[in-house]
């Protein structure tokens, strides 16, 4: 496990599984502290490197200066609304896939943002928002991995 930072907002900060490649990223944004801090336990238990924004505005700051696997946002929010943080994701961040906890949002069935979206329904347990995270990403890994091309196996033959 990495040393966990609060920051002065009161957000967490793993700092030393940030430099790791290989960990998957991922941002939570929610304005209730005990909410952002509650996945973000689960979440570094689970072997993710881990920030936190308490509104949409700290998201895209962050997102503008990190990149990002995914964006697990709830969806009301004060200000700018999970919706409208997908919708800039999906913009501005193509690569970072979106995952929107909601008890109850038909705004989702017309968001422009939904076929790179997904909607976890609340309430929910920290492990299961974990492991939806992990089919997003699971699905989004292998998408690319299907779009990439094939490497030729073997070496080509040298005249001679």
């Amino acid at each position: 496990m990495y040393p966990t930072h609060v920051c002065a907002n009161g957000n967490i900060f793993h700092s030393q599984a940030w430099r790791d490649p290989e960990v998957p990223r991922i941002l939570i944004v929610d304005d209730e502290g005990a909410i952002r801090t509650l996945l973000s336990l689960a979440f570094t238990q689970s072997g993710y490197n881990v920030q936190t924004a308490a509104d949409g505005p700290e998201a895209i700051n962050l997102c503008r200066a990190h990149r990002f696997d995914v964006v697990l946002s709830d969806v009301i929010m004060p200000g700018m609304n999970g919706h409208d943080l997908a919708r800039w994701i999906a913009e501005h961040c193509p690569a970072t896939q979106t995952v929107l906890m909601s008890g109850y949002d038909l705004e989702c069935q017309n968001c422009p943002a939904a076929p790179r979206c997904e909607l976890l329904p609340k309430p929910f347990k920290p492990m299961e928002a974990v492991a939806t995270v992990g089919q997003v990403l699971g699905a989004s890994r292998g998408a690319r991995q299907a779009a990439a091309p094939v490497p030729n196996p073997r070496p080509p033959m040298r005249a001679g």
